[in-house]
């Protein structure tokens, strides 16, 4: 059985040489790559990005014998070898950072390749000027055109975004600019230029300066070039998944499903014309530790804050957070902005906290979801812990709860749970409170770990909430100050259930009530369930 190795800084050659677990994505990278010059790629924190970059390195320096093995060194790939400028912005950032270090740190950098490249450099110049030189005085002394990967571009202006340090930004920014910039003055010298990110900053020269640049972000040769396949789960990792068969008590067959429910599901390709989406892919951190660690954790949201996003979807009502709220039209999705700008939808599809769900093509809208339930359980619990009033107990058990009466087919104890649920909630809110309720309920199933999906069209109107468990779906439809049973009927008469027969699963209807009552200056919230199952 091959190791994983787990560390951020593993490159392609230390995990080749180690003798490492290396899924084989050369065959992407040449179908993405093709005879351009200057290419662009965002995905969240953590999902390989910098892997991609170092094994970019080794095929432009030539080392064709890290790649025996794999599809690579069997193609028609040249194997030139080229001088390679590798930069990761990394090293450059953290929340103290300023233009300062950020020149001192670049110019470090510089100096240091300059010395390792054997080539004439100015050592008192500028950043900027230092990058020129280097890629001109490497062209110069190779007689190659040169390469240049930058890994996580926008790292030292997204942590000043973040902290909200707007001068630092702007300061940063300016600098990152004039830098870069390098990068379209330097084109007759250059073979390759391959960038990395998160978000879309503007103001980078990036996507205005490098008017030729392929942004791969959401094409769909690019869609599996990051994370793991079903097929390459399976095959890479099929020793680490009986492991965990055995750990968890189940076969592997149910391993699979759980796995694949907990952490694939990120579609990043899309169709314009079409409206078709690349295949799910599993994201690659939260596979490696399950794998090496033999049991099903939450790594990947653990390794990070969503605190600027939140506060972002706290300052705009909420409204992205509702069940109508995940819809975006795909250019503004698309396009690069200043912190202050960019949407909060925009926010949580760049930070890996949402994924494609649906294009359609006529209205060039965007549908996003939560990926998996690894994602949806808490991203749901940091946003529900908005509606808490102050002495609100830990909603997490109660969630739980309540999604096992969904597991367990025990409805008649939803009606309790919900109702010491919400009571625990504040209604202070600016969205509406119809839709406040279908939200906190929403966001109360995904803290359970339940497959759950709102505004679901249909041929009559849309559903409110659609689970599903290994067994059974439930068809919820809630109303406001009105009885459960007007969601009932309407769930019947409209025949919801028509969307779902083929699937073979037991069917069920849910009408859910909500209501506030007024007494002596305060309002409890009165919550009500009835339940059939359909033909």
């Amino acid at each position: 059985m091959k190791k994983l190795i787990l560390t951020d800084k593993a490159s392609f050659a230390d995990i080749r040489q180690l003798g490492g677990v290396y899924v084989d994505k050369t065959k992407e990278i040449y179908d993405c790559i093709g005879q351009g010059t200057y290419y662009f790629l965002s995905r969240p924190r953590r999902f390989g990005k910098s892997l991609l970059c170092s094994t970019l390195k080794e095929m432009f320096s030539g080392n064709r014998e890290l790649f025996k093995g794999l599809w690579l060194d069997s193609s028609d790939w040249q194997w030139t070898t080229h001088p390679v400028i590798h930069l990761n912005m990394t090293s450059f950032a953290g929340g103290n950072a300023t233009k300062t270090t950020l020149q001192y740190g670049l110019k470090s950098e510089m100096r240091e390749l300059s010395i390792d490249n054997g080539v004439a450099f100015d050592f008192e110049a500028e950043p900027p000027l230092m990058l020129k030189q280097l890629i001109h005085n490497l062209y110069k002394k190779h007689a190659k055109k040169v390469v240049v990967i930058i890994d996580e571009y926008d790292k030292p202006l997204l942590d000043q975004a973040l902290n909200g340090n707007d001068q630092n930004f702007e300061d940063i920014s300016r600098e990152l600019k004039a830098f870069y910039g390098q990068l379209k003055a330097c084109e007759e010298h250059l073979r390759f230029v391959f960038i990395t990110g998160v978000y879309k900053f503007s103001k980078t020269s990036i996507f205005s300066d490098l008017n030729n640049l392929n942004d791969l972000t959401f094409d769909t040769k690019a869609g599996i070039l990051l994370g793991y396949t079903q097929e390459e789960v399976e095959s890479y990792f099929s020793e680490e998944i009986d492991a965990l068969s055995l750990s968890l008590g189940i076969n592997r067959i149910q391993t699979i499903k759980q796995l694949r429910d907990q952490y694939n599901g990120y579609h990043f390709g899309v169709n314009v014309n079409t409206g078709e989406l690349s295949p799910g892919v599993y994201n690659p951190f939260g596979m490696n530790h399950t794998f090496a660690s033999n049991q099903m954790l939450e790594k990947w949201f653990a390794s990070g804050s969503p605190s600027f996003l939140i506060k972002k979807i706290k300052a705009n009502s909420f409204k992205e957070i509702g069940p109508e709220g995940l819809s975006i039209n795909f250019r503004t999705l698309n396009n690069s902005y200043d912190p202050e700008e960019i949407t909060p939808l925009s926010l949580l599809y760049y930070a890996g906290y949402a994924t494609l769900a649906s294009f359609t093509p006529e209205t060039k809208k965007v549908r996003l979801a939560y990926p998996n339930l690894e994602v949806s359980q808490a991203i749901s619990e940091e946003f529900i812990n908005i509606f808490k009033t102050n002495n609100a107990l830990d909603l997490f058990d109660l969630a739980w709860d309540i999604a096992n009466c969904f597991r367990k087919h025990q409805l008649h104890q939803l009606k309790e749970l919900f109702n010491q649920a919400l009571a625990q909630l504040t209604y202070q809110i600016i969205i509406s409170q119809e839709k406040y309720f279908q939200t906190v309920i929403l966001l109360l199933i995904h803290m359970g770990k339940l497959q759950a999906n709102a505004e679901i069209p249909t041929n009559d109107g849309r559903m409110d909430i659609v689970i599903e468990t290994s067994g059974e779906i439930f068809i919820v439809e809630i109303k406001f100050n009105k009885p459960a049973a007007e969601g009932l009927q309407q769930i019947k008469d409209k025949d919801y259930a028509k969307k779902f027969r083929a699937k073979g699963l037991k069917l069920t209807a849910v009408g859910l009530s909500v209501s506030l009552e007024h007494s002596t200056g305060t309002k409890n919230c009165i919550f009500d369930v009835v339940a059939e199952q359909l033909q």
